[in-house]
């Protein structure tokens, strides 16, 4: 076994030994079951009233009676979207932040190196290792929501829905490698355990929130009229420039690419098999250049750095 798989190896047992990672995992499955549970009443909920006006009209003797709501399967998981970019982004933050900072605080990381361990091969198995915990987490979650869609939806996905909660699946491991990368890109280059993590959050919460609401601003509202009820909506409308702040966010890219794969956003529904594999090939290039950039930055950074010598 080379010395990066087994560096990975302890990375991965680590992960499962830390506490506030365990129930942070703990809440991101519970969160999965109520987000289940959740869209399952709701769904029923819309049914019974559906049923109900039926009732009502074929009892008053409608001669027309109104489609059935649509109802489809996916729709049932679409706060899985939010939890994946707001508590999958916190687990990743907290995986990259313990990835070297505790050996650098404790002096342990000079020790390392001054064995045959090369810097490239430490880092490469660090982040493969944290790489392994977030894709089997997200994988136990894809599992899991297959499950409870059985049990507490009583509903069985087709071959297509799976595939789609699956390539889902696979977003959220992009999304959530960027802030692994981050932390760990902050923890080569600071040395104060406290500030990597208050740097790493408080980037998060530009990226997630900050950057949104900032292109919301730049939005015009146009006035769309009801033709029903006479009354005047406001509508708000993206501009060149909202969209361009937007593209910024990769949670914005995480919350779009995710309404259309599970069919939970306006019009999603009409979006032909290539155009929505377009999309979603879009998305993850877009989603996975800056994990590439902040890798490279801090393998630059991890090499130079003289300071991990250990004094004779």
């Amino acid at each position: 076994m080379t010395t990066s798989l087994i560096i990975a190896r302890k990375e991965f047992r680590a992960a499962f030994r830390n506490r506030l990672f365990l129930t942070i995992t703990l809440l991101f499955l519970g969160l999965s079951i109520l987000s289940v549970y959740i869209g399952s009443t709701t769904k029923r909920a819309e049914m019974r009233i559906y049923d109900a006006r039926v009732a009502t009209l074929q009892a008053e003797g409608a001669a027309v009676i109104p489609d059935a709501p649509e109802i489809h399967t996916l729709t049932i998981l679409a706060n899985l979207t939010e939890y994946v970019a707001i508590v999958g982004a916190i687990l990743a933050v907290i995986l990259g932040y313990n990835t070297l900072i505790e050996e650098k605080e404790s002096g342990g990381l000079k020790l390392i190196l001054s064995r045959p361990v090369y810097r490239d091969q430490l880092l490469v198995g660090k982040l493969l290792g944290n790489a392994a915990v977030i894709a089997s987490l997200l994988g136990l979650v894809f599992l899991f929501n297959l499950i409870l869609l059985v049990a507490i939806g009583g509903i069985l996905p087709t071959l297509g829905e799976v595939a789609r909660l699956f390539t889902f699946t696979v977003m959220a491991l992009a999304y959530m490698l960027i802030f692994l990368t981050v932390s760990l890109f902050l923890s080569i280059r600071l040395n104060n355990g406290a500030t990597v993590f208050l740097i790493s959050l408080t980037l998060w919460v530009l990226v997630s929130f900050v950057v949104p609401q900032m292109a919301d601003a730049m939005m015009v509202n146009s006035s769309v009229v009801n033709s029903i009820s006479g009354a005047i909506n406001q509508i708000p409308q993206e501009t060149a420039v909202s969209q361009a702040i937007n593209y910024l966010s990769p949670t914005w890219h995480l919350r779009n690419i995710g309404g259309e794969l599970l069919q939970f956003t306006s019009g999603s529904n009409a979006i032909s098999t290539g155009t929505l594999l377009g999309h979603t090939l879009t998305t993850l290039l877009v989603l996975l250049v800056p994990t590439v950039a902040f890798i490279a930055a801090g393998f630059a950074v991890f090499q130079r750095n003289e300071t991990l010598v250990l004094e004779s």
